[in-house]
């Protein structure tokens, strides 16, 4: 069985960080952020506005904790994780609402109206 077994070890280091997978689109107004997200909580979960950067970070750690050595097969990330995405400035940072449902972490940040057009005068 010793060919089997995974060599790396399991990923709860703090160093280590995984990756969130996002898809990012708009709406007329809105921008839509989603991510599977499963295995944890809302409060597993932080979201950060820094400037123009939403940041999601958190951590999953797994539902039991078997030795390395009893490991046959092994896919799953658990341990911190974190996402950064640089948001375009027409959006209303101060309105953001965030669900996690069944899994999917969605955020929704309304745009700020941005069709107008100024003339500027000459002095």
């Amino acid at each position: 069985m010793d060919e089997l077994e995974h060599s790396h070890p399991i990923n709860l280091e703090e160093s280590e960080e995984g990756q969130l997978t996002v898809d990012v689109y708009q709406k007329d107004n809105e921008l839509v952020i989603v991510s599977p997200i499963s295995g944890v909580t809302m409060n597993d979960i932080e979201i950060l506005i820094h400037g123009d950067m939403l940041i999601i970070r958190g951590k999953r750690l797994p539902p039991e904790n078997p030795k390395i050595t009893d490991y046959l097969y092994r896919e799953c990330y658990w341990g911190p994780f974190s996402k950064t995405i640089i948001l375009p400035r027409d959006v209303d940072t101060d309105n953001i609402r965030a669900n996690l449902k069944d899994g999917v972490l969605i955020i929704r940040i309304p745009k700020l109206r941005s069709g107008t057009v100024k003339r500027i005068e000459l002095e």
